[in-house]
């Protein structure tokens, strides 16, 4: 995976571990890839062709700058995994001009030895920390990669298969001594036909957990234009793409999680774990909460703690705000638009916490930030804390 904004990019290969590849018979050609981030805001956005650009699909994080990955009309397949830093000389040639590269490529390119002639015109700068997988629906693919100071294109050879994770392979004494996930991918793709069951073994068996886990992955079909879609590293749920019928509804953005069941790991993650806070390209809502209480409310201050990084990440105090009568209290605050949080409300320096009408505890609240938002809460009473 490559992202221009610094967090996003997989250049730590302890905690990003993006895995990359594809494999071809004379029936099939596949590509499959798991985007290992610390965040679940994902999005695939598809776009028409018109008279000078294929159509193409596209898949990343929301609010990125670039893309991850994608694929065209044409069967022409890119998606990219950070490496370490490697030395690169200034390069004569020009910097592309525009959005990223490989985007312009599904543009304009319908196989890999067309991209490759595309790229040759310009210097890469972003090499020094990434490279790129590109595969076409004849079965031929390359690994584009800056090593040993120069720009090099990575072949299949003799094999059926090319495989990237987050090394430099250029400039690598022994591949099999750099990563774990690349070995475990070439272990089934140099011993399995390429289908879909052993690319989804492919791609569970090197799924990451944690802050930085395997967000979405996808295996993509080049001969029939067809996206296999999963979210969470959940195998057992696929989402199909038939790329030309999507296509022919025009222009959309889907959020990848939509597409797919409640999951309730990936919920878990999005409160507990999720970096969407810190992400700057991603807006802010207005969050409006409203307390009103049956009786009067203890103390002259009402404070909220909860999951969301803007309420203090569950911290003692969370945040706190002045009542406005003796019975209600309100407070606005910008939260990052695409938050999943839960929340409770206390009284009083967090003295007191509020329950319902028979006394009982209320349960945390959850809440997904869609637009501007106001969370009405009614307390039947406030209990001391022992």
């Amino acid at each position: 995976m490559y992202l221009t904004l610094i967090l996003f990019t997989c250049f730590s290969i302890k905690t990003f571990s993006c895995t990359i590849f594809t494999a071809s018979s004379n029936s099939i050609v596949l590509a499959g890839n798991n985007e290992d981030m610390c965040t679940t805001n994902t999005e695939i956005h598809l776009i028409p062709g018109s008279n000078d650009k294929y159509g193409r699909i596209f898949w990343g994080f929301i609010g990125d700058e670039n893309y991850q990955g994608g694929m065209n009309e044409y069967g022409l397949f890119f998606d990219g995994a950070g490496t370490q830093k490697v030395n690169m000389s200034k390069s004569e040639l020009p910097e592309f001009e525009g959005r990223y590269i490989m985007e312009t490529i599904l543009e304009k390119c319908k196989t890999v030895e067309e991209a490759i002639t595309f790229l040759k015109k310009y210097s890469h700068p972003s090499l020094q920390y990434a490279h790129e997988l590109i595969a076409d629906a004849t079965g031929d693919a390359a690994i584009i990669e800056w090593g040993n100071n120069k720009l090099n294109f990575i072949r299949k050879g003799d094999k059926k298969y090319l495989i990237a994770t987050n090394f430099n392979i250029s400039e690598s004494k022994n591949i099999h001594n750099e990563c774990k996930r690349y070995n475990i991918v070439e272990s089934i793709l140099s011993t399995e036909e390429p289908s879909l069951k052993s690319f989804e073994k492919a791609l569970s068996l090197t799924h990451q957990e944690g802050n930085y886990g395997t967000m979405y992955s996808q295996i993509a079909d080049l001969k029939n234009k067809k996206i296999y879609l999963y979210n969470f590293h959940d195998f057992s749920n696929r989402y199909e793409i038939d790329l030309a019928n999507y296509l022919n509804s025009g222009e959309a953005n889907y959020i990848i999680r939509d597409l797919f069941p409640e999951n309730f790991s990936e919920s878990n993650f999005r409160m507990r774990s999720d970096c969407i806070s810190q992400l700057a390209e991603i807006p802010t809502q207005k969050v409006t909460f409203k307390i009103k209480s049956d009786v009067e409310v203890p103390g002259s201050n009402i404070s909220i703690r909860g999951s969301a990084a803007e309420l203090g990440k569950w911290n003692q105090d969370g945040v706190i705000f002045n009542l406005n009568e003796k019975h209600d209290g309100s407070k606005t605050i910008y939260i990052k638009k695409g938050t999943l949080f839960d929340f409770s409300i206390y009284a009083d320096n967090r003295k007191y916490f509020a329950v319902d009408r028979d006394f009982e505890r209320l349960k945390e609240i959850v809440v997904e930030v869609k637009s501007d938002t106001t969370i009405s809460v009614n307390v039947g009473n406030w209990k001391l804390k022992e």
